[in-house]
């Protein structure tokens, strides 16, 4: 994998996201942040929880010393938890923007204790692993938005976001 087939799937990500904040602006701060009996319990820890497992695993690619996970009850509001994702978002595409190929098919050894689990996977793949949860958390909060709070949901396909970057 290239490093600007990295970033291009990163920028899809975040572009796709901008969308979906667009929808959460719809709902109040107790909305998004209202427990729901579906994944993580609300929009707002869905977003808390892409936040923090992007991070971590950015820290662990690069050897970091790892942080605690983010705490949900420290973004009580959609505008907290918005300047803490546009905060990690330059963040991550600051990180990526340094990558060469050579660094993208490093062996990066990784552990989750918490899981009782450790493997050695190449920079790439985990980044690929990154962009796929963040994904799957962003399509479980587009289906949050329209079966709880009847919200119209946007396109977010990476067609749509390649043609309009072209």
């Amino acid at each position: 994998m290239r490093p600007n087939e990295i970033t291009t799937l990163f920028e899809y990500g975040y572009w796709a996201f901008d969308r979906v904040w667009d929808s959460i602006q719809s709902l109040t701060d107790a909305q998004f942040a209202q427990e729901l009996d579906y994944s993580r319990g609300s929009i707002r820890n869905q977003a808390v929880h892409m936040m923090s497992a992007t991070q971590r695993w950015i820290i662990r690619i690069n050897g970091g010393e790892m942080t605690a996970r983010l705490a949900n009850d420290d973004f009580p509001t959609k505008a907290l938890t918005k300047a803490k994702w546009d905060e990690l978002r330059v963040e991550a595409m600051k990180y990526l923007s340094t990558l060469s190929e050579a660094d993208l098919d490093a062996n990066i050894k990784w552990q989750l204790p918490e899981r009782k689990m450790s493997a050695e996977t190449r920079c790439w793949e985990i980044l690929l692993h990154v962009a796929n949860h963040a994904t799957d958390h962003r399509a479980q909060i587009l289906a949050m938005l329209n079966q709880h709070f009847h919200i119209e949901t946007p396109e977010q396909d990476m067609i749509f976001f390649l043609r309009e970057a072209r």
